[in-house]
């Protein structure tokens, strides 16, 4: 599922508009995101935990050519699904 099927199913599952849902979406979006910029985690009761990480600096290997390639350090979005999340997917 992308961006645009999870609006469309949105809008007709609320009995939203197309554009209400869309501005639901990105507000969402926008919202995890600027929480995961100031380091901040958003726990969604039920579903899981978004949090940012910070992932060292590591030397990598391009898999074509084999040439070792430096990696700098960066922070990475992480997500952790909560037990009823795995208990969903895990019947």
């Amino acid at each position: 599922m992308n961006k645009s099927t999870l609006i469309k199913t949105l809008a007709s599952e609320a009995g939203l508009t197309q554009a209400s849902a869309e501005r639901a979406v990105n507000s969402l979006l926008n919202i995890i995101t600027l929480q995961l910029q100031v380091n901040n985690s958003v726990a969604i009761q039920g579903f899981g935990t978004f949090s940012a990480r910070q992932a060292a600096a590591r030397t990598g290997k391009h898999p074509v050519s084999g040439q070792l390639t430096h990696q700098p350090a960066c922070v990475k979005a992480v997500f952790k699904p909560s037990p009823q999340l795995k208990d969903a997917l895990n019947p």
